[in-house]
């Protein structure tokens, strides 16, 4: 497996690799350096591999762009010189970018079979990142990428049906793709444990990424408004991105920044239960966008699969899978509407719990337990054309217009 990220805090690509290893695969991770961490270990009996490259995080696309193609020649490399010895039989990369499958092209020559799993839209999350029009040269050059790096891999994975469609769409066959949804592990996060703050605080909670296009200074926004009339509620961040600065800036500016906490730092995919267990409502802010309309947050499956009551905005993906009495929504930008949501959960407690129980569906039908016979599918199809489909055997909810 390759992947520009930091391992030990990307919950899927980590799942995907141990899940594969406690199978009895062998399954070697190369990945970028985590800070203190040694250059070549073991985790959870995956042989990691950390390149000399830390991860770019700003505001410049030319710098992004130059630091894939650093890990794209890094990884590379490593690839061939470990191929010679271990002859793999799959390499599986992770996206972003999309042109790092690019690093399986000589042990396909040799046999080796390309599994790209496609983690986010690149087209669309630059639209959003960088404020370019879908018409613009670069935003078709990323789709171009995008459907060449399709085409070289001899499986693909995407994240939820929305996502397959607008592949297809773009000219990927559909038989090619196999959806495989971002569950949580419950090996490192076991349904019902969380339990209501102790103190009786009403702790508002978001883990993740910290990018604008995510909305957490709304969400501050929110908080303030329903502070005074909200006295026990807390707002916990956990996390860290391009957008951390500002949002530090704007705590600290906040009238309720007394009861607003902010770690700005990444944590390790097994901390993330300790950090939201005790939460009375998980909040999902994201603004609307090309690139927000087509996510399906995990931290919003993670809620649900806690017990824990989200706050989300009505995006097209989120709606895809959750109806409206399942999570308490709001227009997506609408401040006033987010706050009014909080300040209702606060108040009216038996309405949070309806929402969990409600929510919980999701986590029956969707559950780590039954996918990962989707990734064992996928990974042992050979290359002469046979397909299993995700389709086939879960119960996926049906297409709402």
């Amino acid at each position: 497996m390759v992947a520009y990220t930091n391992y030990l805090s990307d919950a899927r690509p980590k799942r995907e690799a141990e899940t594969l290893a406690r199978r009895g695969d062998q399954v070697d991770f190369i990945a970028l350096a985590d800070a203190g961490s040694p250059k070549i270990e073991t985790v959870n009996g995956v042989r990691l591999f950390r390149l000399r490259q830390n991860r770019y995080r700003g505001d410049s696309g030319l710098s992004y762009a130059l630091a894939y193609a650093r890990f794209l020649c890094a990884a590379s490399v490593k690839v061939a010189c470990l191929f010679r010895r271990e002859r793999y039989d799959v390499i599986y990369v992770h996206t972003m970018p999309d042109l790092i499958v690019l690093v399986g092209l000589l042990p396909k020559i040799f046999g080796a079979k390309i599994v790209l799993n496609v983690h986010d839209m690149m087209p669309e999350l630059y639209m959003s990142k960088f404020g370019i029009h879908k018409s613009h040269w670069l935003i078709r050059l990323l789709v171009l990428q995008e459907q060449c790096s399709i085409r070289l891999a001899d499986e693909v994975i995407c994240v939820h049906h929305p996502h397959r469609d607008v592949l297809c769409g773009r000219g990927t066959p559909q038989e090619k793709i196999t959806v495989l949804p971002n569950v949580p592990d419950p090996s490192l996060m076991p349904r019902g444990v969380t339990a209501s703050a102790t103190d009786g605080t009403f702790r508002i909670v978001y883990h993740g990424t910290i990018a604008r296009r995510l909305g957490l200074d709304q969400a501050v926004l929110a908080f303030e408004k329903i502070a005074e009339s909200c006295p026990g509620a807390r707002l916990e961040i956990f996390g860290t991105g391009d957008a951390a600065v500002d949002l530090e800036a704007q705590i600290a500016a906040s009238n309720a920044r007394e009861r607003i906490h902010f770690s700005n730092e990444m944590f390790r995919v097994e901390s993330i239960t300790q950090l939201i267990q005790g939460a009375a409502v998980g909040i999902v802010p994201n603004r609307r966008d090309a690139a927000t309309e087509f996510m399906l947050p995990v931290k919003l499956l993670e809620y649900v699969f806690l017990g824990i009551p989200v706050i989300a905005p009505r995006l097209r993906t989120i709606q895809y899978y959750f109806s409206e009495d399942h999570l308490a929504y709001y227009d997506p930008g609408n401040v006033d509407e987010l706050a009014a949501c909080i300040c209702r959960l606060y108040q009216h407690p038996g309405e949070s719990e309806a929402l969990a129980g409600k929510s919980s569906q999701f986590a029956k039908k969707f559950n780590w337990e039954t996918l990962k016979e989707e990734l064992y599918r996928v990974v042992d199809a050979d290359r002469n054309g046979r397909k299993y489909l995700a389709d086939a055997n879960i119960a996926y909810p049906h297409e709402r217009a």
